[in-house]
């Protein structure tokens, strides 16, 4: 179990080493190279993304909410891949927070991904967690990755304890 600063946890694999170099904007980054399985975490104010949503005159196509967030989200990532697949997208609650939980295969940069993808919204925080692997290896780290999708977790902040 992982927490980033006052704001969530997330339960990872004990073989994956804390990293930096994976995605600029994730706040929790792991991986294990040789095995070929990587996790990041990224955190977003609702205000934050508010302001994104009109600052790029996307009002008609992405609501501030988890709908609008995922379909965002969702929208770019497909963008990054060739021959991108998606499942279907599961709703459902994770620890009290709405959740959109999908897979996504495709080639990034030459090389076949499997990704498992979590949108979480929570209290004044959007949250995406992703962890992925090579396509070949899907099957092995698909228990782990709902795992570790399952177990996000919003930390209850100092305010809110008073």
């Amino acid at each position: 179990m992982v927490s980033v600063g006052n704001k969530y946890s997330l339960s990872i694999p004990s073989f994956l080493t804390k990293v930096s170099n994976l995605n600029d904007d994730a706040s929790l980054q792991y991986q294990h190279a040789w095995k070929e399985f990587y996790v990041i975490a990224i955190d977003e104010s609702k205000e934050e993304m508010q302001k994104a949503i009109i600052e790029n005159d996307l009002q008609d196509l992405y609501k501030n909410n988890i709908e609008g967030y995922s379909k965002l989200i969702l929208d770019g990532f497909k963008e990054s891949l060739s021959n991108p697949y998606k499942s279907e997208i599961i709703d459902t609650t994770i620890n009290k927070m709405p959740a959109k939980l999908t897979t996504l295969s495709g080639t990034v940069e030459g090389i076949d991904a499997f990704y498992s993808i979590g949108i979480y919204e929570g209290k004044t925080s959007y949250y995406q967690v992703l962890a992925w692997t090579l396509k070949s290896k899907q099957y092995s780290y698909k228990t782990k990755m709902d795992k570790i999708l399952y177990s996000l977790a919003e930390l209850k902040k100092t305010e809110d304890a008073q």
